[in-house]
């Protein structure tokens, strides 16, 4: 009996504390009874990803050996409550040697509606690999309001090693005559990197080793960031041997040197006192070279990738627009019907060293693009045609494509194709025509065309036919003004490769002719030359027709075909 009391009074004492006596009932207000670990939540964070993108240093999309690369992405918190102790973890879900990457980055307590912008740092090793990197990337909220995670595939490269060497020079002096003591001597070099990877950090310097040499330059070192496969450097280098110089012939030691320090070829270079100089351009140089590092040798496949010929004559009116793309798949990855157009990259890199180093175009009025979007190419037809609008008749303008084209299936008119544009959607290409037109207009004394393209819907590598299933015959365009075009194929056909020599089969022969007749081939030689040599060799290694074709102004009647781009 006196238990039940007890037990009575401590019922109605623990109401009387936690509940509420209304008319001799007790209504309860519940209390949350909290487990270890747990917390009270009054308003819950939400966190996504946004913004997620691969940036590399040389902008080729890879994870190269020896580069340093991010993966950059948002953490935004969208939600209304406060997202605390957040932390991005980076992990890779196969196991890629070679590869290192900062797999932790905290960003704290981050307020409702807010954005941290994350590097991820991944570096590439000097042994890394051909292959595929799948990164994952979670971000975590230490009570566990987590994002969901994201998922990216990322290419590797494995080292591919430059080679510098100096590919070409020439000494001539100021009225091409005897190189004598206490004149100016001018030795103009090509240095150029053969190898199959890019050189960081290049640096060429020029010196005298014997007593009584003196240059006559404010410098004799120069310097570039980076130097492409086949990108050339050209170099002057001013210097005269006093009077009280006692040899008959003057050495030029040229140290190269790259980011590694292992893959550049010094060479001394020899001028003779009292040699005759019969022309200004006139090579005259013996080459010893001084011992190299114990790499292997690369060199360029093919025949016109070497021995480009050096015309020291510029024409400071004459400008160059050189374009290729090769890489549609990068730019275009949900896109089954676009195929890349091989070696048109390189078809582009050589040509710009035969205009620069051949066909008398100054470094500075040369423009390549390689892999060239819609914007970057009409940006440059606009800058070269305002350039040559300047000097009129003086000016000439060189404008060589290799890549897709395309016709319009309605009207059939001819585009070519920049890499970030779909086949099945021309509205962005860009019109022959319109770039025929905007040349004409500039009111260029000569304007010269090379495409290495065809326009029926085929290509290189099968073409874009699923675009539309059909070739089609593109409709002749109407030129005016002072343009000759060159163009690679007829009809319906396709402009092909010629896989032996790395180059498209319309530019190899292109190349060999300037090659061979140092660019003073006239047009009609030129057009005579690559039209029968495509048109047998065509069919000889692909089996398939090619014949190139010509368009001429009419205005031009029949004056183009003596024009060449080098003297006699």
């Amino acid at each position: 009996m006196k238990t039940r009391l007890l037990l009575s009074l401590f019922i109605a004492f623990a109401l009387s504390v936690n509940g509420q006596i209304i008319s001799g009932k007790s209504t309860i207000k519940r209390v949350s009874v909290k487990k270890p670990g747990q917390q009270t939540v009054t308003a819950i964070p939400d966190l996504i990803i946004t913004g997620e993108k691969f940036v590399d240093e040389n902008k080729d999309k890879f994870i190269n050996a020896g580069e340093k690369c991010f993966i950059r992405l948002n953490v935004e918190n969208i939600g209304e409550g406060e997202a605390l102790g957040v932390e991005v973890q980076a992990s890779l879900k196969n196991k890629v040697a070679g590869l290192y990457l900062d797999k932790t980055v905290s960003l704290g307590d981050i307020p409702p509606n807010s954005v941290r912008e994350v590097m991820v740092p991944v570096t590439g090793e000097m042994y890394l690999e051909d292959g595929m990197a799948e990164f994952q990337i979670r971000v975590l909220e230490e009570r566990g309001f987590d994002a969901f995670p994201l998922e990216m595939k990322v290419e590797t490269k494995k080292f591919a090693s430059p080679e510098l060497i100096v590919a070409d020079a020439a000494f001539s002096t100021e009225d091409g005559g005897l190189i004598k003591l206490n004149y100016p001597i001018n030795l103009k070099v090509i240095v150029q990197n053969i190898g199959k990877g890019e050189a960081k950090n290049v640096r060429v310097k020029f010196s005298l080793p014997n007593a009584y040499c003196v240059f006559l330059g404010e410098e004799n070192t120069f310097t570039r960031d980076i130097l492409e496969r086949g990108e050339t450097m050209e170099l002057e280098f001013l210097f005269t041997a006093t009077r009280r110089y006692a040899f008959d012939e003057i050495p030029v030691f040229i140290d190269l040197s790259e980011s590694m320090d292992l893959y550049a070829r010094d060479t001394t270079l020899y001028v003779k006192l009292d040699q005759k100089l019969t022309a200004r351009n006139q090579v005259v140089i013996s080459g010893m070279e001084t011992p190299a590092s114990a790499v292997k040798i690369a060199s360029l496949t093919s025949d016109v990738d070497k021995n480009i010929p050096v015309n020291l004559t510029k024409n400071p009116y004459r400008y160059a627009l050189i374009i290729g793309n090769e890489d549609y798949v990068k730019y275009q990855r949900g896109l089954s019907s676009e195929t890349n157009v091989k070696f048109a990259r390189h078809d582009a890199s050589v040509f710009k060293a035969y205009a620069v180093r051949t066909l008398g175009v100054n470094e500075l009025n040369a423009y390549l693009l390689l892999d060239a979007t819609a914007g970057a190419i009409s940006q440059k037809i606009d800058l070269v045609s305002k350039l040559a609008s300047k000097t009129g008749k003086q000016a000439e303008i060189i404008f060589y494509y290799a890549g897709h084209g395309l016709p319009d299936e309605a009207n059939r008119a001819p585009y070519i194709i920049p890499v970030d544009v779909s086949g099945t959607n021309l509205n962005a290409a860009i019109a022959l025509q319109e770039i025929y037109n905007k040349f004409a207009a500039s009111g260029a004394g000569k304007v010269t065309i090379f495409l290495d393209a065809c326009f029926s819907g085929g290509a290189r590598d099968a073409g874009l036919l699923a675009a539309r299933g059909v070739k089609v015959r593109p409709k002749q365009d109407l030129v005016s003004g002072n343009l000759v075009v060159f163009s690679a194929s007829s009809g319906e056909q396709s402009a092909l490769p010629y896989e032996a020599e790395q180059h498209g089969m319309f530019t190899y022969f292109l190349l060999k002719k300037l090659q061979e007749t140092r660019g003073r081939a006239t047009y009609a030689e030129l057009a005579d030359y690559i039209e029968k040599n495509v048109s047998i060799r065509s069919l000889q290694v692909n089996q398939k027709e090619q014949d190139p074709k010509l368009l001429v102004s009419p205005e031009l009647d029949n004056a183009w075909q003596t024009w060449r781009f080098a003297q006699e």
